[in-house]
This record gives structure tokens, sequence and C-alpha cells, in this order.
């Protein structure tokens, strides 16, 4: 109850922010919420009486949200599926970014490098024992986001997988990955069981692998390296976008001018992501 309460009170805000100058919310990907986040400070630099509320929720709750008006900018990090174009003719999407995903295992994992068939065992269950996959003995514990987060679609999409949720689980066909409900989370999970693999944006996992706990996997050979994104060699990468519902205007219109001009595409760069211009 305390749980519904909060998220009733949480849902009225955003409601009661949108009403109000001086406040800009947004929800959706949570591969774009730091960049964002980083990009309101900036912001509000040059505009110090200006309030930022941004949740997290997945690339299909930012879709959702800014289309049925509950927020004022919607986050998708992957391309806006012709169904949810034909359902919100007035949406309008604006790219500020290019990330890839990544395979991430603890630090003491040997393995440096996995295969896309290898991926594809290992989710789908085919490969319960790291030493399938030339690592060392031991079971795979999976972790995966939930299926509204464009990470997962797009990391699905490429392996094959489809999955059906069971108490706080995805099963794909043998594998069972325990849900994260964000990448950090996705992430803090690895960092404390040397058995573990998860997924993430190529920004996120860099930025939290500097503690030394967890490392990232190349893909084929292939590193997840910017240059590798922004080149299109890297076979995992996807747009970055901020939505909003119709034509912006007034301080909507000025803070994604803003995430799109050069001081901002700076910080995304920074953060480890490929900038847009």
């Amino acid at each position: 109850m305390k749980r519904l309460c909060l998220f009733a009170g949480f849902t009225a805000l955003l409601w009661l922010s949108t009403a109000h100058a001086g406040v800009i919310t947004s929800a959706g990907s949570t591969t774009v919420q730091p960049p964002m986040k980083a990009c309101s400070i900036a912001y509000k630099n040059s505009h110090a009486d200006m309030q930022f509320i941004i949740a997290g929720g997945g690339s299909g709750k930012g879709v959702k949200t800014v289309a049925k008006g509950k927020v004022d900018i919607g986050r998708a990090s992957r391309a806006i599926k012709d169904t949810e174009s034909a359902a919100y003719p007035a949406m309008k999407s604006y790219k500020i970014g290019t990330d890839g995903v990544v395979l991430v295992v603890h630090a003491d994992n040997p393995l440096s490098d996995l295969s896309a068939a290898q991926v594809e065992q290992l989710y789908k269950g085919e490969a319960g024992n790291w030493k399938a996959v030339g690592g060392s003995d031991g079971a795979v514990n999976l972790i995966s986001l939930g299926t509204d987060h464009g990470t997962y679609e797009l990391f699905s999409k490429r392996f094959h997988l489809k999955a059906e949720e069971s108490e706080g689980n995805l099963i794909f066909g043998k594998g069972k990955a325990w849900i994260a409900f964000s990448q950090d989370i996705a992430l803090d999970k690895v960092a404390h069981d040397a058995h573990a693999i998860a997924f993430a944006s190529v920004g996120v996992a860099t930025e939290f692998a500097q503690n030394g706990k967890v490392k990232l996997l190349k893909l084929d050979g292939i590193e997840g390296s910017e240059a590798n994104v922004a080149s299109g060699i890297y076979p995992l990468s996807r747009p970055l976008l901020l939505m909003t519902n119709g034509a912006p205007a007034g301080e909507v219109k000025s803070f994604i001018e803003f995430m799109q001009g050069p001081e901002c595409q700076a910080i995304v760069k920074q953060l480890g992501y490929v900038p847009a211009k």
C-alpha cells in the first residue's frame, strides 16, 4: 500500500508539474537519463529558475507518457516503432546521440569476448555453465532488463530471444534471467556475482566499470567503443531520442535545442555516447 501511495503521489506530481511554468518533466529510457540529467544541470546555469523532474521507466513508458500528455519530454533508446507512429501521429522525436549495448561480466571472469552464437546459447539456457563458452567452471547467472526497456528490445531482437515473465524473471526457453529494473541495478548485481552476466548501454556500463568490479566484453571480436559505435562496425547500436507530443514550445523547445547544441553534445560525448552532431 505504501508503494502504491508513493507511485500515486509521483504520478500526481508529474501531472501537476506539466501544468506549471518553470518545470520540465520527463520519463522513459534509463540510457538517456544520465545525459538528460547532466544537461539539465548545465541548462540551469543560464536558466536558474528552471526545475526538472527526470524519471525512468524504459523507452516504452517514455513513448506512452509523452504521447498521452503526462510528461513534457519522453525518452527512448531505440527507434520509434511503426505501430507507435501510427498510434501517436502527433509525436515528434529529436536525436541527441547514438549508443551501443554491451555485455558485462564480473571483473574476475576470465573471458574477454563472446560470439553472437555464444550469447544466444547463454541466454537461451543452452550453455548453463561458463565452461561451455570457454570460461571457468560455474553456473551462469543471467540478468536482464525488463521488456519495456529499449536496451532489452535491441538485445532480444539481435539474439532472437522471446521471453515470458514469471515471478520476477524472464524465461528464454531453458534460460532464466533475473529482471533488473534499471541498468545500475543490473550492473551492481554483476559487481557482486562472479558468475553473472548482464547487458547495458555502452555509456552507462563504461562509467560503472571504472570501479574495477565489472568489465565489458567484446562481441564477435569487436569492442563496443565510441569509435566502433559511431562507424557502425559494432553490431549493437541504436539512436538516443527525445520525444514531444506535438511541436514543442517555450522552455521545452529551448531545452531540446540546448540538448542538441554544442554544450550538451560535448556532455553526451563525455558520458561515453556518440554525439548526434
